[in-house]
């Protein structure tokens, strides 16, 4: 038998901890200091509510999502950044208002990571956020992700790999 492990965060561990209210960088840190699980977690992991991530690229959807490059002149969330995690909304960027976006990185801007009691608050939450946002200079994909939020299949559930392809 097999079996691989991928004991490193992934991108979307904040989806996690909106639900679960848990700090996984936190509780990593703690285990790599020796302490155990039950010493640091407040009880019972008890999910709630949904949550969803976007990530923003500075790339172009419309030329098979070439890379972009450049100057980020706007960068701003607004009021959605504002309302931090505890009110459902968080963005994790590494860049902000002025600064170049280089060829010699990973395109991704930013995650938008929401939280709302159901997925139909979640998604309405998700896409405010985006379509708020303040994003000038280079193209990104934030316009096909909000589109594809409000997209009826979106919000039916009813996906698969080809989702963006076929639409």
């Amino acid at each position: 038998y097999f079996l691989e492990m991928n004991t490193r965060l992934q991108v979307e561990h904040p989806v996690t901890e909106l639900v679960t209210g848990v700090d996984l960088v936190e509780l990593q840190i703690a285990v790599a200091e020796g302490r155990s699980l039950a010493d640091v977690l407040p009880g019972p992991l008890a999910p709630r509510g949904h949550s969803i991530e976007a990530r923003l690229y500075a790339e172009d959807p419309g030329n098979d999502y070439q890379p972009q490059s450049g100057l980020l002149d706007t960068f701003e969330f607004g009021d959605a950044i504002s309302f931090g995690p505890s009110q459902g909304v968080r963005v994790d960027a590494g860049y902000e208002s002025g600064n170049t976006v280089s060829t010699f990185y990973d395109a991704m801007l930013a995650k938008v990571i929401v939280w709302a009691p159901t997925r139909d608050q979640a998604i309405r939450r998700l896409d405010a956020a985006l379509r708020e946002a303040r994003i000038h200079g280079l193209i990104t994909n934030r316009d096909q992700v909000a589109s594809a939020l409000t997209h009826p299949d979106f919000v039916a559930g009813q996906l698969d790999t080809a989702f963006l392809i076929q639409r």
